[in-house]
């Protein structure tokens, strides 16, 4: 599919035209994994390193096994996606880190840096807003009807190009508004071009992006977030992740149980745990009578 942006797509799993439930679509760098691929520094480690190399943030892989299981007794098989600003050539790495984590998935979206480069466009390589708006929509074609739920991390303004793509998909930007809002945000012209050519192709009956989950891995304050709404949701960790899609019906409870263990495995680590519980009430993620019926 010609995107007008250099970008490969891998879709394992077509879902039909009028699907209109949940997917999951997920950043891979500080999302997921514990790695920067995307940058120069990154790639140049590729050739000596291996998918056992690619360790994923503790409770991640959790999180992901529950919702692709969802919340009922029976497996749900929800459709989950990535989209990474990575090279098409770590395919393989990814694809046996997943696997090693026991992560099924439906498909994976790269940024093309051949492409960017035999185009002498450099800058490219490190910008994200104007890829990961293009890539979102590029698989908002392939499943116009859906809900989805996104997530990101602080590490790469990943909010404000979700926030971004949310606002264009829902029809609240448009026009001149539209180009300025991407344009504040670093997407190039010629990228913008590529956004809006990418809109015209969707139907004008389209799904909605339910919410749109950020990973602190940076550190960021909470609060610097509130001026996207209740759209976007920050969470410190793996933990109060679960703990919102738990509240939400989108996990189980055994799902943030087997997070609990991995994060905070042992009694002495009690307190901690108590903590992120209470920061996570006290934000709203969690009501305090959902959070006691876990019995963390």
């Amino acid at each position: 599919m010609g995107t007008g942006y250099p970008l490969i797509m891998k879709d394992y799993r077509p879902l039909a035209e009028e699907f209109d439930g949940a997917v999951y679509v997920w950043d891979i760098d500080k999302t997921y994994l514990a790695t920067h691929f995307s940058s120069l520094r990154g790639l140049a480690r590729i050739p000596i390193e291996f998918a056992v190399d690619k360790g994923a943030i503790p409770g991640m892989p959790e999180i992901l096994r529950g919702l692709r299981k969802g919340p009922g007794s029976k497996f749900a098989c929800a459709p989950l996606y990535f989209v990474t600003a990575s090279p098409p050539q770590l395919r393989k790495v990814l694809e046996q880190r997943m696997l090693l984590d026991g992560v099924e998935f439906d498909g994976i979206t790269f940024k093309d840096w051949l492409r960017t480069i035999r185009e002498w466009r450099p800058g490219r390589l490190r910008e994200q807003a104007g890829f990961k708006i293009c890539a979102l929509i590029a698989g908002r074609i392939h499943r116009p009807a859906a809900r989805e739920y996104l997530f990101g991390d602080d590490t790469e303004a990943d909010a404000e190009a979700f926030h971004l793509y949310a606002g264009l998909l829902h029809g609240e930007l448009a026009g001149g508004e539209a180009e300025q809002a991407m344009e504040a945000a670093g997407v190039k012209k010629d990228d913008r071009r590529a956004v809006f050519s990418l809109l015209d192709r969707l139907p004008k009956t389209r799904g909605t992006v339910e919410r749109i989950f950020i990973h602190l891995a940076a550190g960021t304050a909470p609060e610097a977030f509130e001026r996207y709404g209740g759209l976007v949701v920050p969470v410190r960790d793996a933990l109060q992740l679960g703990l919102v899609l738990f509240a939400s019906g989108l996990v189980d409870g055994d799902t943030v149980r087997r997070c609990r263990k991995t994060l905070f495995p042992g009694s002495a680590q009690r307190d901690k745990l108590h903590a992120q519980v209470a920061d996570a009430v006290e934000r709203d993620l969690i009501p305090v009578r959902k959070a006691r019926s876990l019995k963390l």
